[in-house]
């Protein structure tokens, strides 16, 4: 039997992503994560009073980590090589997606807080994507990308990289510079 104990939050987080991205949504339970943290279903509840709540609680502070790191990016030379480093940057942390996929899942009516957590989601997706949008418009006038392909497909392909599974587990660096030289060159010998 599990025991009564205090338990460090970043642990609760840190399961949490752990179970969700072996069990996905459907399988994620309370009664597994205690068992993960080796403590009892009610110190839990004690911080959140669903799972929803958790994992809404989970994305928006990952999100929130990612938002961080991107604004820790160093500036670069042209927005060209910004938008490369996001794309290492999103290799990086590219659980956030299999996240978004669980979103259609989660019943927001469960409370209040899983709507707040996800309104807050909602805005840092639309920061991102603004965020890229910028930096491709001005790859475009920089003369780096054509400006005849619509930004908002390149902004989509963009975040849609980090779904190309990676069977032989590339580090994130090596996989992002991978993808992003196919965007930059195509696949065709020249």
């Amino acid at each position: 039997m599990a025991r009564q104990r205090k338990m460090v939050i970043d642990d609760l987080l840190n399961a949490t992503e752990e179970l969700l991205l072996e069990k996905g949504y459907e399988g994620f339970h309370f009664k597994a994560l205690a068992e993960k943290l080796d403590v009892a279903r009610s110190t839990i509840y004690e911080y959140y009073s669903n799972k929803d709540e958790l994992i809404t609680d989970y994305m928006r502070l990952l999100m929130m980590e990612v938002m961080n790191k991107i604004n820790a990016i160093t500036p670069q030379d042209s927005s060209f090589n910004m938008l490369k480093e996001l794309l290492t940057l999103f290799m990086e942390y590219s659980q956030v997606y299999d996240m978004i996929k669980m979103r259609s899942s989660l019943n927001q009516s469960t409370s209040p807080s899983v709507i707040s957590h996800l309104d807050e989601l909602d805005g840092y997706s639309r920061e991102l994507f603004q965020l890229l949008t910028v930096h491709i418009e001005k790859a475009k006038e920089e003369g780096s990308i054509r400006k005849d392909v619509p930004s908002s497909l390149v902004a989509g392909i963009f975040f849609n990289t980090v779904l190309i599974p990676n069977y032989q587990k590339v580090p994130a660096d090596q996989w992002s510079e991978a993808i992003f030289s196919i965007l930059e060159n195509g696949i065709a010998v020249k």
